[in-house]
């Protein structure tokens, strides 16, 4: 059974970096900041601006989300991070994470989540559960990240 918290744990830095890198698509300069922000919404919470939701299973962490306000705007939240470990990945557990994220959101004064994604093939079930999930494709940058890897934007109305 998966239980969601979100109070962080200093075993979650490492256990986030583990979980990323697991997936095998994220660049190792991505692992990093993906470690990196858990790391500073533990430190500080108040001035970090992230939130994370983590999702923990009978075998450690399955899969968490990172999301925070969005400077310079009015109760817009983006998703900087969301990831499920291989072996959680095709039960639901994504989706499930992904309403939480917005339910914490939304009581944390959100009224939009945006997130941001690569157009590569790999990010195709990233891509589906957004759409399945209620965000609309609001934009596409080609050859953002690099030559044929481009960024999708998603964003909706909490």
């Amino acid at each position: 059974m998966t239980v969601f918290r979100t109070q962080l744990r200093e075993t979650d830095v490492a256990a986030v970096r583990q979980l990323v890198k697991d997936t095998r698509v994220f660049s190792d300069t991505e692992v990093g900041w993906a470690s990196e922000v858990i790391e500073a919404a533990l430190r500080n919470p108040a001035a970090a601006g992230y939130h994370a939701l983590m999702a923990d299973g009978p075998s450690g962490l399955e899969a968490f989300a990172c999301y925070g306000p969005i400077d310079g705007t009015q109760n817009r939240f983006d998703l900087y991070w969301i990831a499920v470990s291989p072996a959680a990945q095709g039960k639901g557990l994504g989706a499930r994470l992904l309403a939480a994220s917005m339910d914490d959101a939304r009581a944390r004064g959100a009224t939009h989540l945006f997130i941001d994604t690569s157009t590569r093939d790999d990010y195709a079930a990233a891509r589906a559960l957004y759409l399945s999930q209620g965000f609309e494709l609001q934009g596409t940058l080609v050859d953002f990240y690099s030559d044929g890897d481009g960024k999708a934007l998603f964003g909706r109305r909490l």
